[in-house]
């Protein structure tokens, strides 16, 4: 008996609550016990007292079961959440069976229970004694079949135990007749075959089983209609959903959670990747991923599997079973699972090679671009630098030997005419006038303070010259320091803030 992991039983007594009367019908002991000591467990679990009726000798067996099971049977003994009785003081009053004086007992134990704190009452019996028999027991029926009315009533719930092997099957059948829910074979149902006793221990018994008989026959029918249509139903939506997924031109995949085996691919998928249907379900989504886009796949999956996200979408690579890599843009969502079927990644994936291959080949063609722009922006920065040098160090130069020998000549000129001497004199002037004019031309192609200071001095020069000139208010926003960026950067924001000013 192995309860750690959920199963259908251990739901469906999870499910059970006060007032429910169940029996739980068996050919082993192991099975017996698979049944029983859950429910007392559960009971526990939940904050409700719990009683345990055992047959002669068998009180041990019991407890062992408790503890392969986790309880801890001597704590939960003596804090009052388990009573282990025996049937002599529990069933038998002076070693007969009165029904009577059973409906007392579990009311009285069930107002002694909700006294001490408990939830609810929780009990469950074992029944072989009975074969054994006592005085009494002819009303045991009576008291099944009675005892659904008094749960009703009271906070309590009651798990019947019996073996199907010992019982003639006259019991048994009564035994099915009084209990609304029966546990079989490690399945728990409602039971169609319950007769409530006012019709069981009733007048006219056989005309209301003939009608009880029809009934469930109706029903029975009812019922499987539902279920015929409801099954027509899903094959005619398995078979659309299965049209929908093999035609489908967007390749539809369906795999399992990490490490994401394939369970299931369509044509679409296949033709993608290269690899037939058989052949992906040896595989995973890892093996044909590309190996820099593994860990951004899984962080996506962890995404859907944790519900932070219920749709995830995501470009990666796919590595063709030929060997080539192929873009494909994967949208991805987690597809429920129940008892019977785990949870499952459904993914839509589509093949977006051609754009990607269009977007690099745009990205590397703005890339020549930009780099063509950078080098005809640094020729032009060098051929303005080649110039201002050439003025600055030729022209100037020149003008500035021009003007001197234009003065000595004018210290030295007096028997010039007055006329002469003004021209010489207009001639010194026009010399300096274009020392200057050159010399701003030469600032203005490629600014010395732009290499030797940095931007900062050779905005503010700039700045300071155009207000000079233009007899325009310029205001600059400046950092005290700026750490020195590579000359192209600098010249280059400089230049944005020259032929702003020019348009100005």
């Amino acid at each position: 008996m192995n309860a750690t992991h959920d199963t259908p039983l251990l739901t469906a007594l999870g499910q059970m609550a006060p007032h429910d009367h169940l029996c739980s019908i068996y050919e082993s002991p192991e099975e017996n016990l698979a049944v029983a000591i859950p429910f007392i467990r559960i009971g526990l679990d939940r904050g409700e007292k719990c009683v345990y009726i055992a047959d002669d000798g068998t009180e041990s067996e019991v407890r062992d079961a408790m503890h392969a099971e986790g309880i801890d049977v001597e704590r939960a003994i003596a804090t009052d959440s388990l009573v282990l009785e025996k049937k002599e003081s529990a069933y038998l009053k002076n070693g007969s069976f009165d029904p009577e004086w059973m409906f007392t007992f579990w009311a009285d134990a069930t107002a002694k229970a909700m006294s001490q704190g408990f939830s609810a009452l929780r009990a469950t019996g074992e029944t072989e004694w009975v074969v054994r028999g006592a005085p009494g027991l002819e009303r045991w029926l009576e008291y099944e079949s009675r005892m659904t009315h008094l749960l009703a009533r009271h906070n309590c719930f009651a798990l019947c135990q019996y073996n199907r092997r010992l019982f003639p099957p006259e019991l048994v059948l009564d035994v099915i007749r009084t209990h609304p829910t029966v546990i079989y074979r490690g399945a728990a149902s409602r039971n169609m075959y319950y007769v409530p006793p006012e019709e069981l221990l009733g007048p006219n018994q056989a005309a209301r089983e003939v009608q009880r008989l029809l009934t469930n026959i109706h029903d029975r029918e009812e019922i499987e209609y539902t279920l015929r249509r409801q099954r027509d139903d899903l094959r005619a939506s398995q078979e659309r959903w299965r049209s929908v997924f093999e035609n489908s031109a967007i390749g539809i995949v369906v795999a399992e959670p990490p490490p994401g085996k394939f369970v299931e691919a369509n044509r679409a998928f296949q033709e993608l990747v290269g690899y037939t249907n058989e052949e992906l379900k040896t595989l995973t989504s890892g093996d044909i991923t590309h190996e820099a886009d593994v860990p951004r796949g899984a962080e996506v999956i962890e995404q859907l599997l944790s519900g932070t996200k219920r749709e995830v979408q995501l470009e990666k690579r796919y590595r063709h079973k030929d060997g080539r890599f192929i873009w494909v843009r994967a949208t991805g969502a987690v597809v429920p699972g129940n008892d019977r079927s785990p949870r499952h990644l459904l993914g839509l994936v589509e093949d977006v090679t051609d754009r990607k291959t269009a977007e690099q080949e745009l990205d590397a063609s703005v890339g020549q671009l930009r780099a063509l722009a950078g080098r005809l922006m640094q020729a032009q920065d060098d051929e303005r630098r080649r110039i201002a040098q050439m003025l600055h160090e030729t022209t100037a130069q020149d003008l500035a030997a021009l003007k001197m020998h234009l003065a000595r000549l004018n210290r030295t000129a007096s028997h010039l005419s007055k006329n002469d001497r003004a021209s010489l004199t207009e001639s010194i002037s026009l010399a300096e006038q274009s020392i200057t004019e050159i010399r701003t031309l030469s600032y203005l192609l490629h600014p010395p303070f732009l290499d030797e200071a940095g931007l900062l001095s050779a905005l503010r020069w700039y700045a300071a010259g155009f207000a000079e000139r233009s007899a325009i208010q310029v205001e600059l926003d400046l950092p005290e320091t700026f750490e020195r960026l590579p000359l192209d950067t600098e010249t280059a924001l400089f230049r944005i803030v020259q032929e702003s000013l020019i348009n100005i």
